[in-house]
């Protein structure tokens, strides 16, 4: 079970045994390496992997339950319980921060960089400058990393610290302090492979697939407001798109197409 990390003799006495075995077993799960669905190992091959009591065991997978790591089931192996995922609503110009908070889930976010840069190319085309600012943030729900975000925004934000978007939403800022909020853009969505940064930042292998939304929003005053890339985790998010046949699907949002491209 190379997977699961064994206790350190160091620690046996920092914290109850049965916490350490089931944290071991947590992080198994949030990084995949027990994916949802797959059987928990017996009881006696724990006890031996980390070289504890059975009633230290039992304590740990009861631990694991309570928190819906596992599942049990009658007459046969417990098994990691599938993962809640979180939808996110394309439809509408609301935040992730928005949708979640209304669902009374409470988003947590991480700033990684904030500073002035030079925008690429398509993003100076997008604002008609050379340089901005470039915000980079982890979002997380529970602890656990769900999305990586990196955002070019004009100048005009510069006012914004890590301490204004720490576990805050970027567009409650903006309207809040600079009476600007998203009206219409464009969003596009892909899969794509993780990375090195990626991996690390969102608990995840590089090898696996996360969907990726590019978007350039205007304010409600035709300004460029927002770019961003979002990769968000495939086994925590959902992206919801409605279909409606009165919708004009042709509308041309300013220059966004060729924008993006």
């Amino acid at each position: 079970m190379l997977y699961l990390k064994k206790i350190d003799e160091k620690n046996k006495g920092k914290e109850a045994l049965y916490r350490q075995v089931a944290n071991s077993l947590k992080t198994a799960i949030s990084e995949n390496r027990l994916p949802p669905g797959s059987p928990i190992p017996s009881e006696n091959a724990l006890c031996g992997h980390f070289n504890v009591a059975r009633s230290v065991v039992r304590q740990a997978l009861s631990l694991l339950v309570d928190d819906g790591f596992i599942l049990k089931q009658a007459g046969r192996a417990s098994v990691v319980a599938p993962r809640m995922k979180h939808r996110r609503n394309l439809q509408n110009s609301l935040s992730l921060h928005a949708q979640l908070e209304r669902e009374g889930t409470r988003l947590q976010t991480s700033v990684i960089r904030l500073e002035e840069a030079a925008f690429p190319a398509e993003v100076a085309a997008f604002y008609g400058d050379i340089k901005g600012l470039l915000l980079e943030r982890v979002r997380y729900i529970d602890d656990e990393p769900i999305s990586y975000v990196k955002t070019w925004l004009p100048k005009e934000f510069a006012a914004l610290s890590t301490v204004d978007l720490t576990d805050k939403s970027l567009h409650r800022q903006m309207m809040e302090r600079f009476r600007r909020g998203p009206q219409q853009g464009r969003n596009q969505i892909q899969t794509v492979p993780g990375d090195r940064i990626l991996a690390k930042y969102l608990n995840v292998r590089k090898s696996d697939s996360l969907l990726q939304l590019q978007a350039c929003y205007y304010d409600q005053h035709g300004l460029p407001l927002e770019w961003f890339t979002a990769w968000h985790r495939a086994d925590r998010v959902v992206f919801d798109i409605a279909v409606d046949a009165s919708l004009d699907n042709n509308i041309q949002v300013k220059d966004f197409e060729s924008a993006i491209k």
